[in-house]
């Protein structure tokens, strides 16, 4: 399993990659995504981060939420993914 992220013109997608499939989830107006789970990683015990998208932690990392759906993020890839979208 790999998760990337990338931010275009203000919008994130975060990609999961397995060895059969691939599945993209957008963040629009995300340019505090990047600092919004950097700030959950530093602090696992925050509270749940509510923009026009929300980032709930949990036991096993946040989940990243939009009218869309929901995008689960485990914690060992959140600073790959935070790294991603500062690229």
């Amino acid at each position: 399993m790999q998760i990337t992220a990338t931010l275009k013109d203000g919008n994130a997608t975060l990609q999961l990659i397995t060895n059969s499939s691939r599945a993209d989830f957008t963040v629009n107006d995300a340019s505090h995504l990047a600092g919004d789970l950097e700030a959950i990683l530093s602090n696992p015990e925050a509270d749940a981060i509510d923009r026009h998208y929300r980032v709930v932690p949990s036991d096993t990392g946040v989940s990243v939420e939009t009218n869309q759906g929901r995008f689960a993020l485990p914690w060992r890839h959140i600073l790959p993914v935070v790294n991603g979208l500062r690229g």
